[in-house]
């Protein structure tokens, strides 16, 4: 088992490992919870994993009960977010008692906000099924829902008490779910370069998959450590996000997240190879590493992306700040007049 320690305005500590989801009830012993267990989940994860993390939670004296909600990114809405608020009440949930996510970015992100906000916020874990909620959302604090005009634009920094990985949750994992994980694992390997570049350029195993968590987790924990509520460096947490975001929406979510991430990512360092700010060599090196991950995809024309940029939340007045990349562990925040996006991006 793998432990990264988070030490944010609330400390916590991400567990990696197998078998971890049959000691949940344990976990919670040991964080001082007792009484109420509301599981989060989507019909997707539930049908596979609710009711064996629910009677764990039995016979350690919990009291759990489930909430699903259909699968997918349209369901992470205030409609959700309102019926699970409204079960939370319906089922006498109190402060003292806890909310627990278990599923994917989509389930933590909801679970999240409603933990929270309900109640002025009650005791939240995180227990991610996806190989990307793992390496990213799961940890941060960062908590939301979408509104029709884009993502993530309701929302509340709150920090899990504990976030709990299951490395057997990959077996049931389709090759669609791993590889959308390795997209956000392709920005942390730009990010920082180094174990996690090296793992990703020759191939996630079961031998390593422990060590990139692990490494990818805690890259997240420096940066969310030094800027929590991402005032500045935090958003370097964003390389390809602003493209992403951008053919999400455009596809209407049929493009998942890393796979839009890790397209974002190659936007980024093609642009910054075409403009002389990053060496041939370098983007060489990345365009491999998306081959290996099967993750060389051309998907929308930037011309077709740029309208888009105007909704991103990195937009701050008439600027947008772009996570640009001057080399392999090397990215920086640039912000561009959101009049010039296009020239920057060389559309005229």
């Amino acid at each position: 088992m793998k432990k990264v320690e988070v030490h944010a305005s609330t400390p916590y500590d991400v567990l990696i490992g197998s078998g971890l989801s049959a000691k949940i009830g344990e976990y919670l012993i040991e964080l001082g919870r007792s009484g109420k267990v509301m599981i989060v989940s989507d019909t997707h994860v539930a049908p596979l994993y609710a009711e064996g993390v629910a009677d764990e939670l039995v016979y350690r004296g919990f009291e759990p009960s489930i909430f699903t909600f259909d699968a997918g990114e349209e369901s992470k809405n205030l409609k959700t977010y309102t019926d699970l608020l409204a079960f939370l009440a319906e089922e006498g949930f109190t402060r003292t008692d806890t909310v627990l996510a278990l599923g994917g970015g989509v389930v933590g992100d909801l679970a999240g906000f409603a933990a929270a906000t309900y109640m002025r916020g009650i005791h939240f874990v995180n227990m991610p099924t996806s190989l990307l909620a793992a390496i990213d959302s799961s940890v941060g604090g960062k908590t939301a829902v979408d509104l029709p005009q884009g993502k993530n634009l309701v929302g509340a920094f709150y920090q899990p008490e504990l976030v709990l990985f299951d490395t057997d949750f990959m077996k049931s994992l389709p090759y669609d779910e791993i590889r959308n994980g390795l997209g956000e694992g392709v920005k942390y390997a730009v990010l920082e370069g180094g174990e996690i570049f090296d793992i990703l350029s020759s191939g996630l195993t079961s031998e390593n998959l422990e060590d990139f968590i692990a490494l990818s987790v805690d890259a997240k924990r420096r940066i969310v450590e030094a800027d929590e509520k991402e005032g500045g460096l935090r958003k370097l947490l964003n390389l390809g996000h602003t493209v992403a975001h951008a053919v999400e929406t455009l596809t209407e979510f049929v493009v998942p997240h890393g796979v839009a991430v890790a397209y974002g990512v190659r936007v980024m360092a093609r642009l910054a190879c075409d403009r002389g700010e990053l060496a041939e060599e370098e983007f060489f090196k990345i365009e491999e590493l998306l081959l290996e991950n099967d993750l060389a995809l051309e998907l929308n024309p930037i011309e077709e992306l740029i309208p888009f940029f105007s909704a991103d939340k990195k937009k701050a007045g008439k600027t947008l700040t772009l996570v640009t990349i001057a080399g392999i562990g090397d990215c920086r925040l640039t912000d561009v007049d959101i009049e010039d996006v296009p020239h920057y991006f060389g559309v005229e």
